[in-house]
């Protein structure tokens, strides 16, 4: 692994910018981060941004505890740890070139059903669903906050944020043994991933008088638009 220090400066950027939207409305981070990672050197995904998405999900979590939902937390964890599974050994057997593809295909996945008509009530079988479909696409691409979100998006802001962030933490135990067992995260990827962590504390600061202002309905469509094109432009990439 062999990342120009020049493409980390950019990275440490856009884990700022995307640490500052998840910290305001609760997920984000990797729908942003991992398709612009992918473009700027496809050794960035999946592993290094899940040392920065360590202080961000655990710093979300903590700052609203006491609103956290923990019975979704557990539904959707146990959901998880089969889709990490299937997504560990997924990303094993992918080159480069297939990783961005599979990035860009789950982020259109996950776009179209988020500003889709579906209406997904919260309860255990949609939580364990959304659980598994995250668990495999934060294994095998790096993100995995959209199923979740989708099933949870009508709760109030700081249940929201702070229940996501929990989940997030949690699946930390899970993802990251199967990214190190696929074979994507050794020591170099830490590395990166260290230098990734002053980008998530900056922008998780920012969010913090940013959470009371902003409108997660307002700003997740800024969001969906920009991961978007994100995808579009890896999927001209790959078939360019």
């Amino acid at each position: 692994m062999n990342v120009e220090p020049e493409i980390i400066v950019a990275a440490v950027v856009i884990m700022a910018v995307a640490s500052c939207v998840q910290g305001s409305i609760g997920f984000g981070c990797g729908l942003l981060a991992i398709p612009l990672f992918a473009l700027l050197d496809p050794d960035l995904v999946p592993g290094p941004i899940f040392v920065g998405n360590a202080v961000l999900t655990t710093s979300t979590a903590l700052r609203e505890r006491q609103d956290i939902d923990w019975s979704a937390v557990r539904w959707g964890t146990a959901g998880r740890l089969p889709g990490t599974i299937a997504g560990s050994l997924v990303l094993a057997k992918v080159t480069d070139t297939s990783l961005q593809l599979l990035v860009a295909v789950i982020i259109l996945v996950a776009v179209a059903l988020s500003i889709g008509p579906l209406k997904v009530p919260a309860n255990a079988s949609t939580l364990l669903g959304a659980g598994g479909f995250s668990g495999f696409s934060a294994t095998s691409v790096g993100f995995g906050g959209p199923p979740m979100a989708l099933v949870l998006q009508h709760r109030p802001g700081p249940q929201f944020r702070s229940t996501m962030g929990m989940y997030f933490t949690v699946g930390l135990f899970m993802v990251v043994p199967g990214i190190a067992l696929a074979g994507r995260l050794g020591i170099d990827e830490l590395l990166v991933g260290a230098a990734l962590v002053p980008g998530a504390i900056a922008g998780f600061a920012a969010s913090g008088p940013l959470r009371k202002h902003v409108d997660a309905r307002s700003l997740a469509p800024i969001v969906l638009i920009g991961a978007t094109v994100a995808a579009i432009a890896l999927l001209v990439r790959v078939f360019s």
